[in-house]
């Protein structure tokens, strides 16, 4: 069966990692359900928020992109599944997810990849990163209003790039990409992957060109290297899902 979610790979890595992961687990936004059972079942203490009030909801209800009401360091583990593609405040959602974070801790974080071969050309014919879903708009992408509070639905999607660019901002380090499914789109596509490896090749040089001629900092050969191998990362071109680790560091 199909795990385009990722929910058994997480449930797996949850399982696998358990040693190395804590006990303490927040899971924002939590829908409940298997990987939330599953995370139970291992070992972890899992406390869950979200948005809306649901029967049986183990945590309590808020909004992730406020304040979370949780002391600083308080988990070992963040897991945040398909959920900050509807946030609108993204960048003060990945601080307080590492504030919450005990040093030594792991933020797990899922989202659509817009970054497919298949999701370049959507984009490049269409204008929409994901092609069923068309423009966004404030008739079917807001699903619900309640009060001040908004549910948007994939108002937000981003990019690898820039969610490494939130993460590293935000004191955590980027340590694991993953994905979920293949995206069969892509993989018809993938005899254009020299194409976009020499265009990713060019960008950077140019992009190091006008930096230097700027007389602006640029990404050392180490970074370079980095975001040049998260480029051309198969789980980045083929995958329609991201499953991607940060870690904060240790004190000391």
């Amino acid at each position: 069966m199909s795990d385009t979610a990722g929910h058994g790979q997480i449930l797996e890595l949850l399982r696998t990692r358990r040693a190395e992961f804590g006990r303490d687990l927040l899971d924002v936004p939590s829908g409940g359900g298997p990987v939330v059972d599953g995370a139970r079942a291992a070992g972890y203490d899992v406390v869950e928020v979200d948005l809306f009030p649901r029967p049986g909801i183990r945590g309590v209800c808020a909004d992730a992109c406020a304040r979370l009401p949780f002391a600083d360091a308080a988990f070992d583990v963040v897991l945040s599944m398909e959920g900050i593609e509807h946030f609108e405040h993204q960048a003060g959602f990945v601080r307080e997810c590492a504030r919450v974070l005990r040093p030594g801790g792991w933020l797990v974080l899922t989202t659509p990849n817009v970054l497919t071969l298949s999701a370049r050309l959507t984009h490049l014919f269409t204008g929409h990163k994901v092609l069923q879903q068309g423009f966004v708009n404030e008739v079917a992408t807001l699903r619900s209003r309640t009060g001040a509070r908004l549910y948007h639905g994939h108002a937000f999607l981003l990019d690898a790039f820039r969610l490494r660019y939130l993460l590293r901002i935000a004191g955590l380090e980027w340590k694991e990409l993953r994905g979920t499914t293949l995206s069969r789109g892509s993989l018809a596509l993938a005899p254009t992957l020299p194409l976009v490896w020499g265009a990713t090749a060019l960008a950077t040089a140019l992009a190091r060109r006008r930096l230097t001629a700027a007389r602006r900092p640029r990404p050392d050969p180490a970074l370079e290297g980095e975001l040049a191998r998260l480029a051309n990362a198969p789980a980045l071109l083929l995958r329609k899902k991201l499953i991607v680790l940060a870690h904060k560091p240790a004190l000391g």
